[in-house]
C-alpha cells in the first residue's frame, strides 16, 4: 500500500506538470527482488491505471552503467578500498555504542602495500566505500519536511560497491537519477537517511541532485505501521476483496494529502488537476479500511446498472465465484438488486450467495426464527398461503399481497417480512425480499417456504 501511494503521488506530479513518469525497478537486493515480486508490482500498477512514460528499467540490467560510475569515483578519489572484515567492522560499532556515539563505520584509508598484499593472500577482496568528508553537513531542501540537515559526522562511509563488484542501492539509485535526468523524487520518509548519501554520489559525479519530497509513512488505525493485520497490506489484497481502482486511487490520494478540509471524493482527472506536493502533510497517514469501504460503496452506487453489472461480473468470473453460463446469467440478473447495498464486490456472497446453493440456515437466523415457533409458523404459513394463489410473479404483485397479509395479521413490516426472508434465504441479510422471491422464482420460493414451515412444525410438535 505504501509503495502504491508513493507511485500514485509521483504519477500525479508528472501528470499535473506535464512531466515524465519513469518506472524503475530497484532490484539490487536479489533475495527480495524476484520475478514474482516484479510481476506483482506491474499488475498493481496496471490495475490502478498508473501508466508510465519510460521503463520499466531494472537495476539488475544496468551493471555496466554502475561499474563505469564506480570507476569514475575511484579515479577521483571519492571512494576507497575497504579491507576490513565483518568482525572488525562490528568491533567499530560496538566501541561506538559503548562510548554512546553513533555506530558509524569508517574504513582505514592508509593501508600499506604489505597489508594489502597480506589481505589478498588471505583471499580478501575489498568493498568500496564513499569517503564522507567529516567536516560539514548535507542539507535537503525537502518539499514536505522543509530543510533537513545531516551532519557528516553521523554518516558512515557507506559502501557503493560490494567486494564482488556489484553496486549497492545508494550507488545505483544515485547513478540512475543522474543518468535518467530525474528532476523530482517523491518517496517515503523511511528513505530520508539514504538521501544525503545519494546526493554525495551525484555531486561526486559532477551532477546536480533532484528535488526531493519525503512523504509520511502509512499507519493502521492503531497507529502502528500498516500490515496484513489491518485487513489489507497490498493492492492485490484490495482487488481480491472486490474494491475498484477508482476508489482505491481516491483513498490512496487522501493518505497524507488533502485538497481542502471537506472534499473527499475525486475522480482521477480531478486529482491530476488539483494535486500538489505543497499540500502533503508531515504527519503519518492513517489507513482505515472502513473509510475505503465507504468510498468504494459510493463509487459502486454512482455507476449505471450496465457498468456496475459488467464490473461485478468481471470480479465474479476472475475470482471463480461463477463458473458456468447459468451462474453468470443469474449473477447478471441479480446485479442491479445488490448495487445499492454493496460496499465491495466481495460482499456479493453475503447478499446473494444463497441463490447459488441449496437452502442453508444460518444458525443465528434460525435461532431468531425459532425463538417463537408458533408465531413463525403463523407468519410464514400466512405468507405461503397468499403466494400460492399468486400467478403474476412480479416484485410489484408479491409486494401487494404480502403487504395486504401483514395488515390482516396486524403485523408490522419487519415482524412479517423478516421471517419470509429467513425462510427462503436462510439468512437475515439479502437482496430485497420481493426482489429475492422474483430472482429465486415461483416454484423455488414456494418450495423453500414449505420446507422451512415443515421444519418449524417438527419443532412445534416435538
Amino acid at each position: 500500500m505504501g509503495s502504491a501511494r508513493t507511485a500514485l503521488f509521483n504519477w500525479l506530479v508528472a501528470r499535473h506538470t506535464g512531466g515524465t513518469f519513469i518506472l524503475r525497478l530497484e532490484d539490487t537486493d536479489r533475495e527480495r527482488s524476484t520475478p514474482e515480486s516484479e510481476a506483482q508490482i506491474l499488475r498493481a500498477m496496471a490495475w490502478l491505471g498508473l501508466d508510465w512514460d519510460e521503463g520499466p528499467y531494472r537495476q539488475s540490467e544496468r551493471d555496466e552503467v554502475y561499474r563505469a560510475a564506480i570507476e569514475r569515483l575511484k579515479a577521483s578519489g571519492a571512494v576507497y578500498a575497504a579491507w576490513e572484515s565483518e568482525e572488525e567492522l562490528e568491533a567499530q560499532r560496538a566501541a561506538a555504542r559503548a562510548d554512546k556515539r553513533a555506530p558509524v563505520v569508517r574504513g582505514r584509508r592508509d593501508w600499506s602495500e604489505a597489508d594489502i598484499a597480506r589481505f589478498q593472500a588471505e583471499g580478501r577482496r575489498p568493498a568500496w566505500r564513499f569517503a564522507v568528508e567529516l567536516d560539514g553537513r548535507t542539507v535537503i531542501d525537502d518539499y514536505v519536511r522543509g530543510e533537513v540537515a545531516f551532519e557528516h559526522g553521523a554518516i558512515e562511509d557507506f559502501v557503493v560497491a560490494r567486494s564482488d563488484g556489484t553496486p549497492t542501492y545508494n550507488l545505483a539509485a544515485a547513478v540512475d537519477d543522474l543518468e535518467m535526468g530525474i528532476t523530482h523524487v517523491v518517496r517515503g520518509e523511511d528513505h530520508i537517511s539514504n538521501t544525503p548519501k545519494q546526493m554525495m554520489v551525484i555531486r561526486a559525479l559532477d551532477g546536480t541532485p533532484p528535488q526531493y519530497a519525503h512523504i509520511p509513512l502509512i499507519l493502521g488505525p492503531d497507529k502502528k505501521r500498516l500490515s496484513k493485520r489491518h485487513g489489507a497490506a497490498s493492492v492485490e489484497d484490495l482487488q481480491e476483496a472486490g474494491y475498484i481502482p477508482a476508489a482505491v486511487i481516491n483513498a490512496l490520494a487522501l493518505l497524507g494529502w488533502s485538497f481542502d478540509d471537506k472534499t473527499t471524493m475525486f475522480t482521477v482527472p480531478e486529482l491530476v488537476e488539483r494535486f500538489s506536493v505543497a499540500r502533503i502533510s508531515k504527519s503519518p497517514a492513517v489507513f482505515d479500511l472502513k473509510k475505503l469501504q465507504v468510498i468504494n460503496g459510493r463509487y459502486l452506487r454512482m455507476m449505471d446498472d450496465a457498468t456496475f453489472t459488467a464490473t461485478l461480473m468481471e470480479h465474479l468470473v476472475r475470482t471463480g465465484y461463477v463458473t458456468t453460463p447459468e451462474q453468470e446469467a443469474l449473477a447478471a440478473r441479480v446485479a442491479p438488486s445488490v448495487k445499492r447495498k454493496l460496499s465491495t464486490l466481495g460482499e456479493f456472497d453475503i447478499l446473494a450467495g444463497w441463490l447459488f446453493r441449496p437452502l442453508e440456515m444460518d444458525p443465528e437466523a434460525w435461532a431468531q426464527l425459532t425463538a417463537d415457533v408458533r408465531r413463525s409458523i403463523q407468519v410464514v404459513g400466512a405468507g405461503l398461503g397468499r403466494l400460492e394463489q399468486l400467478e403474476d410473479w412480479t416484485a410489484e404483485a408479491i409486494k401487494e399481497v404480502l403487504q395486504d397479509q401483514l395488515h390482516v395479521l396486524g403485523e408490522d413490516a419487519r415482524g412479517f417480512l423478516e421471517p419470509q426472508r429467513v425462510a427462503i434465504t436462510g439468512q437475515r441479510v439479502s437482496t430485497g425480499i420481493y426482489e429475492s422471491m422474483v430472482l429465486l422464482g415461483r416454484e423455488q420460493t414456494l418450495a423453500r417456504l414449505r420446507d422451512t414451515l415443515a421444519k418449524l412444525a417438527e419443532i412445534w410438535v416435538a
